[in-house]
């Protein structure tokens, strides 16, 4: 009992140590300015500003040396600063007794222990904000030159990444954990007990016990302690900026989701709030997009576009300045396999809908059509295609729709359409595909639309009606 008694008194000395230590800063500061003050009209203001530098230094070195004494802190940077604090200690209490002889001799006895004070201060400050805390707001410049990468440099460009693979965990919430809350809960510093400088430890909690309850965020210890009031002494994080409203519905989304490190969006379940705070601070847009609308690459130049166009080609962009294109022949003209040849020398990587609608273009013509990689919308009504250029398309990844009609394609075609991943609409009008055929396509395949045009009645069943 009486070491618990001990032990809270000696807590309760050493957490005065955050106003203590401001004492000596200022009066040993003074002390080595007014050293370096010519003449020695100043000497008794030396001596008062020495003597209280040394006591204050004393006792801050005291009262921090009881308040890790407490736990909550640990590692390499609080041995650097208990010994800096000593040393600043000590050297001020060696100002006391130097200060009467003046001269060189103190002016270089301060500037020591001017640096010592400078050392355990930022020594000081790592374990209290982090070891990022200096350079967090400091200039792009002085951050690479000090070996931290600019807050501007870790901006995600979402338009390049595929919204069906970002984890909430690792792109929204380990971000803030490090900016947030690391700076109390390392291997430095651990209040409560608690790390959160790595996954592993997050999940192993704290004194208190797990940190969250999966699947269920208000009853997480987490979620509470973020979201009390700034006034309650357990509000967290206790110093510095809190958690934005997005950054606390996030957190609070991933844990009623499973809080599992690796869940990404599940774009049919995104609550829409959640959607517009991530279109709001993060310029993440998850509304589903076209596939043109995700393409990246370069855009065809305009002699490329003159040349195609001399060859009978129409050519369109899709996106505003991204690269897919729309290319058809123009109004009136037919291509021949020439042209298509061309075409697939000069676009295989930004032609995405192409129409072949009515060209006499033989088969192995047609054949070219499978080397437009990125090819998405496809028309070859009225052509001669067959098996052969069937299987071709095959290999097509992003081919979503396809258009066969008034083309001489039977049943066989289905073998080859269950070999498109990507199909949702195919269109065989005036083929020679049969009911049957469409039917059992359609029941193992319900994700695709297969449209075979209206049937109409014979004209003598009209009339018996």
């Amino acid at each position: 009992m009486l070491h618990l008694l001990l032990a809270d008194y000696a807590l309760f000395v050493g957490r005065f140590h955050p106003l203590v230590v401001h004492l000596p800063i200022g009066f040993l500061l003074l002390a080595v300015v007014l050293e370096l003050w010519p003449g020695d009209r100043v000497r008794p203001a030396i001596k008062v500003a020495w003597v209280l530098g040394a006591a204050s230094a004393v006792g801050a070195a005291l009262a921090g040396w009881l308040l890790a004494s407490g736990g909550g802190y640990g590692g390499e940077t609080l041995f650097w600063h208990r010994w800096a604090g000593v040393a600043v200690a000590a050297l001020a209490v060696g100002g006391v007794l130097l200060q009467s002889r003046g001269g060189i001799t103190t002016k270089v006895y301060g500037l020591m222990t001017a640096a010592a004070l400078t050392l355990a201060g930022h020594q000081g400050g790592n374990l209290t904000h982090g070891e990022e805390y200096l350079f967090q707001y400091a200039p792009p410049l002085v951050q690479r030159i000090s070996g931290h990468t600019p807050d501007s440099m870790l901006v995600t460009d979402w338009s390049v990444r595929n919204t069906d693979s970002i984890a909430v965990y690792a792109e929204f919430l380990r971000p803030v954990i490090d900016d947030k809350c690391v700076r109390c809960h390392n291997s430095e510093k651990q209040n409560g007990g608690l790390r959160m400088d790595s996954t592993h430890y997050l999940l192993k909690g704290g004194e208190s016990g797990p940190l969250f309850v999966a699947g269920n965020a208000i009853a997480s210890r987490w979620h509470n302690r973020v979201t009390l009031p700034t006034q309650n002494v357990k509000a967290m994080p206790p110093q510095g900026e809190r958690m934005t409203f997005a950054e606390v519905r996030l957190l609070e989304y991933w844990l009623n989701e499973g809080a599992d490190t690796s869940y990404v969006f599940q774009l049919d379940e995104v609550p829409e709030d959640i959607k517009a705070l991530l279109q709001r601070d993060y310029a993440l847009d998850l509304r589903p997009r076209l596939f043109v609308e995700t393409m990246r690459g370069a855009m065809l130049n305009d002699e490329t576009r003159q040349g195609l166009h001399s060859l009978n080609w129409s050519v369109t962009d899709l996106v505003p300045g991204g690269p897919a294109l729309e290319v058809k022949p123009q109004p009136g003209k037919s291509v021949d396999a020439n042209a298509l040849r061309e075409l697939a020398a000069a676009a295989p990587d930004q032609l995405t809908y192409l129409g072949l609608d009515n060209q006499e273009l033989p088969a192995e013509a047609l054949l070219q059509v499978a080397e437009f990689k990125h090819l998405n919308r496809l028309r070859l009504n009225g052509t001669a295609v067959d098996s052969t250029v069937l299987r071709s398309l095959t290999g097509l990844q992003h081919l979503e729709s396809l258009n066969l009609y008034n083309t001489k394609v039977g049943d066989e075609v289905f073998n080859y359409l269950t070999q498109m991943p990507a199909l949702r609409r195919v269109y065989l009008w005036q083929t020679a595909v049969t009911p049957a055929a469409v039917a059992a396509y359609a029941e193992a395949h319900p994700q695709v639309m297969v449209d075979t045009g209206a049937t109409l009645q014979p004209a003598e069943q009209d009339a018996k009606k």
